[in-house]
């Protein structure tokens, strides 16, 4: 004789379809609701975590092309403060091409479980940090040090097919679990 707590394949089974019954008719009556969670987790959140894996890689292993294949063409770059900084994609390869993170071998890790992202059509709007560990000697702090804490956010654009970033604020982000830092 089974006790109440018992589970059968068969049981289980006509609950999972009563559950997909349940929502299959939730997304009828609603279809806000079921759009929205493609948004939290679907193909465009999706694509959008490869574009922040492609800049991190593209930071850790210095490769100037993929990381100007990242933005749009008119992008802009604001420091602390909103401070206008770099404006265009020629002045966003120079300030790479001249800044700490091409002058010294680092990784750049990432605090995946802070990353955001909010898809509205061909736009997001979006929020990710980088902690870079220097990699070599000669850098401005020993072999496995942390020396950059920056963060990233601001907007996306998808230009044909693909997410680039647009229009974007940097600033400290200094270690932490819980803080976000922008806005």
């Amino acid at each position: 004789m089974k006790s109440a707590r018992e589970f059968t394949r068969r049981g289980l089974l006509r609950q999972g379809a009563a559950l997909g019954g349940a929502i299959g008719a939730a997304a009828f009556v609603a279809p806000g609701l079921t759009s929205a969670q493609r948004e939290i987790g679907g193909v465009q959140h999706g694509e959008i975590l490869e574009l922040f894996a492609a800049f991190h890689r593209a930071k850790s292993t210095r490769d100037i092309d993929l990381m100007m294949s990242l933005w749009a063409d008119d992008c802009f770059v604001l420091g602390p403060g909103g401070v206008p900084t770099i404006n265009g994609k020629a002045a966003l390869r120079t300030a790479f091409l001249t800044g700490p993170i091409w002058a010294h071998q680092r990784i750049s890790l990432v605090t995946s479980f802070k990353d955001q992202s909010r898809v509205h059509g061909d736009s997001a709007d979006f929020y990710m940090e980088c902690h870079d560990v220097a990699m070599e000697a000669g850098d401005t702090a020993p072999i496995g040090a942390f020396v950059g804490h920056p963060f990233l956010a601001g907007t996306l654009r998808k230009v044909n097919g693909r997410w680039l970033f647009d229009q974007t604020h940097t600033g400290p982000a200094p270690l932490s679990v819980t803080t976000i830092y922008y806005p």
